[in-house]
């Protein structure tokens, strides 16, 4: 790239973070493109852009809060969400992007997102673009849980993250999560974010964001894939270091030893 381009892609990236995020309501609706920095090599996004979410903070294990009596022991799609997790996700009690007591089961770049497509598969039929009708056997599993998404703050820093629960607030906003409506209640937001997203992105709450859904491809290497593939290496090997400790009965074994003799 020559010096007069480098100098043409810094100039829009400061323009996009000075306008995108006004809070002018005619900046915000002829706020430029996320991506009209990059090249235009760059192929078109197959998903568009949910532009200015509000954006809230939750985590496996939290209890209610001020604006929801809603816990997080569980989540819409897992039962034993925060065993399975491996704890709670205490953002007090974290060291980088993970909990600092236990190695984490699953990614700790999650999100919520107000849609449940096992409780609404007409509205998951209509709007979700990679729904397909379930089977008897998996009329109760999610098509949606697991799927990428790409988010990104006012200073135009991306994280990504899987979706992992229903939220905030409502459960039913197929309209908003595919389509082109935006959310109401609890001054607009429309996404929740795990301690280890707010904290990459510098996100403290109610902060304003980009998102958009994203191909299993198009996730570049992060934190999201480091954390979650190591710790389930570290747990998997615990959970071995556990197995053989329980199996281990040395007066059973030299007995069994004996008897063969």
């Amino acid at each position: 790239m020559g010096v007069r381009a480098g100098i043409s892609t810094l100039f829009l990236s400061a323009f996009y973070a000075l306008c995108v995020f006004s809070p002018s309501p005619v900046a915000a609706a002829e706020a430029t493109d996320p991506d009209s920095g990059l090249t235009k090599a760059k192929p078109k996004a197959a998903y568009p852009w949910k532009k200015n979410i509000v954006t809230t903070n939750f985590w496996i294990g939290q209890g209610s809060s001020s604006y929801s009596d809603t816990t997080n022991s569980a989540s819409a799609w897992d039962e034993k969400w925060t065993k399975n997790y491996g704890g709670v996700d205490d953002p007090t009690r974290h060291e980088g992007f993970v909990p600092k007591k236990f190695a984490a089961t699953q990614n700790p770049f999650y999100v919520a997102l107000p849609f449940n497509d096992v409780v609404y598969p007409e509205l998951a039929k209509k709007y979700c673009p990679w729904y397909k009708t379930p089977g008897a056997d998996n009329r109760y599993i999610s098509q949606c849980k697991g799927k990428w998404i790409q988010i990104m703050n006012r200073n135009g820093k991306s994280a990504y993250a899987q979706w992992q629960d229903v939220g905030p607030i409502r459960t039913d906003m197929a309209s908003y999560v595919f389509g082109d409506a935006r959310p109401k209640e609890f001054n607009g937001a429309g996404l929740d974010v795990s301690p280890a997203v707010a904290a990459y992105l510098g996100l403290t709450g109610l902060d304003k964001t980009h998102w958009r859904f994203v191909d299993d491809s198009e996730v570049p290497s992060g934190p999201w894939l480091t954390y979650g593939e190591e710790a389930i290496i570290y747990a998997a090997l615990k959970q071995k270091e556990r197995e053989l400790a329980d199996g281990w009965r040395p007066g059973k074994k030299v007995a069994s030893i004996e008897a063969q003799r």
